[in-house]
């Protein structure tokens, strides 16, 4: 369990380092983007309110516009970083690829020739190569995934305080399922 995942990051850290700090940078920025978005739909939703009261004029949409380019500028940035999440995934993916290839083989050329004429032991060095590959970037995708959905949790729950605790409180307690199903499936 938590002895596997240690050494899967370790094996992630040392094939992709510097990947791997853009990569936790990106996740954090991207759970942020729908705090920006929760808090700017208030004020947009009571301009837009405001310019129906008043009448479609000059000064009633003005405040609002800026509300609403800021919105927008926050949605495509959203997608930007989905982007870029993609590219940084698909670089690191490859690193550790070939980084454990890299060991793989130079465990494999120290090893007797006596362990290549069993049909077992050339059965094991198959699935190591096809497994070792694929488990610790899904042990991170599904890390990178928890990181940047707590980050959006906590900072929504923020946000919810001010409203009253009772309503942070219930998205926490909503939350807690799922986290207890995802964690336990992990």
């Amino acid at each position: 369990g938590l002895a596997y995942a240690r050494r899967a990051l370790g094996l992630v850290w040392a094939a992709s380092g510097g990947l791997t700090i853009a990569w936790v940078s990106l996740l954090v920025a991207q759970g942020l983007v729908p705090i920006g978005t929760v808090y700017l739909t208030k004020p947009l939703v009571d301009g837009l309110q405001a310019i129906v009261g008043q009448g479609a004029s000059w000064a009633a949409v003005q405040p609002v516009l800026g509300v609403a380019v800021a919105m927008g500028a926050l949605l495509v940035l959203g997608e930007l970083l989905k982007v870029a999440l993609q590219w940084v995934g698909f670089a690191q993916s490859e690193l550790v690829q070939d980084h454990i290839s890299d060991l793989i083989h130079a465990k494999a050329i120290g090893v007797d020739m006596a362990f290549y004429e069993t049909p077992e032991h050339l059965d094991r060095l198959y699935r190591v190569r096809q497994d070792a590959a694929t488990r610790p970037l899904g042990l991170l995708e599904g890390a990178g995934s928890l990181l940047q959905n707590s980050v959006t949790i906590v900072g929504i729950g923020a946000l919810l305080l001010s409203y009253g605790f009772w309503l942070a409180a219930a998205l926490l307690a909503g939350t807690l399922p799922s986290f207890y199903v995802v964690f336990r499936a992990s």
